[in-house]
């Protein structure tokens, strides 16, 4: 694996592609299993060095979340985390090598003290990975692309601000439109997918679920959105939930509705 591939992915982790960028990247995921092999272990190491992502931590129950954190916050692992960082930063040689060596010292330090379950397991479901394929931002309703006598400018530059991930302000924008005009589904997709790229779940789906109860058109594709903001927030139960509601009552994406369960069961 080359320099420019290490650089790619890091990237895509720090959520710094572009938007055609980040559909090329997924593509690749999908079709060179080696590039797939070095993402994983990319993303191993970069989720051992940030305790807010741990992904596994909202699929166990509040016992283990609890010995988790006392594992990781121990000095033992605080020494680690600081040796991984200076060997992934200084190293000359290999990095796919080096992340290999110290996602595995890391996983065997932790099993070893705690004996729990496999925390760096290939089978971990990917659910960034998935949440990113499936929202496929580039296909998302355009208000630029309306008539100006149809569209709010508020709306354009909204969009604007969104597509430039600037979602803090993306967010703002499109709640404050949706606080004046109840009538745009649009809006509200855009408003609930920025909150959960902000990390604001509970927002998102509260977003959501007022489309959903609206009169409007598009209400239905709340089902969609919603499963895919429990994704992001890991909590695939719930999205699981969603994704059967859209395939029993044949609402909008049914067909992907069935694709994305079965990668989740």
């Amino acid at each position: 694996m080359n320099l420019e591939d290490d650089i790619l992915i890091e990237n895509f982790l720090r959520n710094e592609l572009s938007d055609q960028e980040r559909t090329s990247f997924l593509e690749r995921i999908k079709s060179d299993p080696d590039f797939k092999e070095q993402y994983l272990l990319e993303k191993q190491l970069h989720e051992s060095l940030n305790e807010e992502d741990w992904s596994f931590v909202n699929t166990i129950d509040s016992k283990e979340a609890d010995e988790y954190e006392a594992l990781f916050k121990s000095e033992e692992i605080q020494n680690l985390k600081e040796v991984i960082k200076n060997a992934s930063t200084n190293s000359k040689g290999d990095r796919s090598k080096v992340i290999r060596l110290l996602t595995g010292i890391a996983a065997a330090v932790v099993i070893g003290i705690f004996a729990l379950r496999p925390i760096l397991s290939p089978s971990v479901l990917d659910t960034n990975t998935l949440y990113a394929s499936y929202a496929d931002f580039n296909n998302l309703p355009s208000f630029a692309e309306r008539s100006s006598e149809d569209i709010n400018e508020n709306l354009v530059t909204a969009e604007k601000l969104f597509k430039e991930k600037n979602y803090e302000k993306a967010a703002f924008t499109f709640n404050t439109i949706l606080d004046s005009d109840k009538s745009l589904s649009g809006a509200y997709i855009y408003a609930a997918l920025a909150e959960s790229e902000l990390g604001n779940f509970d927002k998102a789906i509260e977003v959501l679920n007022e489309l959903e109860s609206s009169d409007l058109i598009d209400s239905e594709k709340a089902y969609w959105y919603k499963s895919l903001v429990y994704i992001k927030a890991n909590q695939v139960e719930q999205a699981k939930k969603e994704l059967k509601s859209i395939i029993e009552k044949s609402l909008f994406n049914k067909g992907k509705a069935q694709e994305l369960l079965k990668e989740l069961e």
